[in-house]
């Protein structure tokens, strides 16, 4: 069983990317020890977990996320979802890591743990108008290549309507051979004002005329996503 886990088309290529992340904050070692029995008690044997970047950076991330990784993964199979630094725009922090080498750390030194891990887009990207010359300017980018590299799979989470040009540019690249599965991101965008269906449907057919294997998955509107620990760390 996992966590707001619903039916995908494809599952032998995504057989871990669910709606429901759930987030662990930096607390006290026996309340997530309480939380993991409460998770076994449900059936629960997957989880989806949501890796805030920010906190990474901050004095106590990096020693808490190792101990954490291994500690769920006791109980539960992993997949991994990578915040870069999209939702925490108001912390105060020195971002010693960035993306490539912080998703770099799990898989050195956790790569056992898990097989399958997303990557967040950063929404301040969407904003530049980067060269498409250099794809691997992005972060986004050059970790999942690195992550691919190292053996894991990738999918890239939370892509939006305004990323079109990007994911066409990443097209022409062939980068998307590297990628399992694209998320396409419906609570982040205003509905009334947008057609995240026509986007797939768009999105299919280009992948279709390019030979892009890589699956297409829209969210879960309605399912919420699941945090834990005192301090808010949205997803």
């Amino acid at each position: 069983m996992e966590i707001n886990a619903y039916p995908t088309a494809a599952p032998s290529s995504s057989e871990f990317i669910t709606e429901g992340i759930i987030w662990f904050s930096v607390r006290n070692r026996k309340e997530v020890n309480s939380e993991i029995g409460r998770l076994k008690s449900q059936g629960i044997s997957r989880l989806r977990l949501g890796i805030d970047c920010a906190e990474f950076n901050t004095k106590k991330g990096i020693k808490w996320y190792d101990w954490l990784l291994p500690t769920l993964a006791e109980s539960f199979e992993l997949e991994l979802c990578f915040d870069n630094f999209s939702k925490t725009p108001n912390r105060s922090l020195s971002r010693t890591y960035m993306l490539p080498e912080i998703v770099e750390h799990f898989i050195l030194k956790h790569g056992e743990h898990f097989n399958l891990l997303e990557l967040w887009r950063n929404p301040a990207n969407r904003a530049k108008h980067e060269s498409s010359e250099n794809i691997f300017s992005e972060d986004v980018v050059f970790a999942a290549t690195w992550a691919k590299h190292l053996g894991k799979k990738v999918s890239l989470g939370r892509i939006q309507t305004t990323d079109f040009e990007w994911i066409a540019t990443l097209v022409s690249s062939q980068f998307l051979k590297n990628i399992e599965c694209v998320e396409i991101d419906k609570e982040g965008e205003n509905l009334r004002n947008t057609s995240t269906q026509f986007y797939e449907r768009t999105l299919r057919s280009l992948f279709e005329a390019k030979g892009v294997k890589t699956k297409i998955r829209p969210s879960s509107k309605s399912s919420p996503n699941q945090q834990l620990g005192n301090k808010e760390i949205a997803c």
